[in-house]
């Protein structure tokens, strides 16, 4: 049981970290995600069975994307809590902030690799307009929020 518990609590924890780094972001003009964007991807891919929606932008908004954009952001963070748990407890790497850093860069991949492309925003945000930027501003988000990984599972290991 307390397994299942500090998966959960390290998922959400190390998400909530994300989202308070972003609204300091935000406050010196570096913007967020968009959880609308989010949301309506998630929802036509449950809809139309279809990772791949390069014109996402262009699709009808619906009322509660922001909503289900946040929704899959703290699932994707529980299932990445998951991964973390494999890797760090079951298989026993050793847990430390530096191996947090390193997990939560590698997580960088995964926006970088699958929601932007698959959005139609390109392989390392190459069609944002600023790709270098945008990769750093992830790579920073995703670091952090791997160091608050560690931090949420370490409460219930160390």
């Amino acid at each position: 049981m307390i397994d299942i518990l500090s998966i959960f609590v390290a998922g959400i924890f190390s998400c909530i970290i994300l989202d308070i780094l972003g609204y300091l972001l935000k406050k010196i003009g570096i913007p967020e995600p968009s959880w609308g964007i989010v949301g309506r991807w998630t929802y036509y891919m449950i809809k139309n069975g279809t990772f791949f929606n390069p014109t996402i932008i262009e699709k009808p908004e619906f009322k509660y994307e922001v909503l289900l954009g946040w929704v899959f952001h703290y699932f994707i963070s529980i299932s990445w809590a998951v991964i973390y748990y494999i890797f760090f407890i079951y298989i026993g790497i050793k847990m430390s902030y530096f191996s947090g850093l390193i997990f939560g860069a590698i997580t960088t991949f995964a926006p970088l690799l699958v929601f932007l492309p698959f959005t139609g925003q390109g392989i390392f945000a190459k069609k944002t307009g600023k790709p270098i930027k945008t990769s750093c501003i992830f790579l920073l988000r995703h670091s952090i929020y791997g160091i608050a990984m560690f931090e949420g599972f370490r409460w219930f290991i160390i």
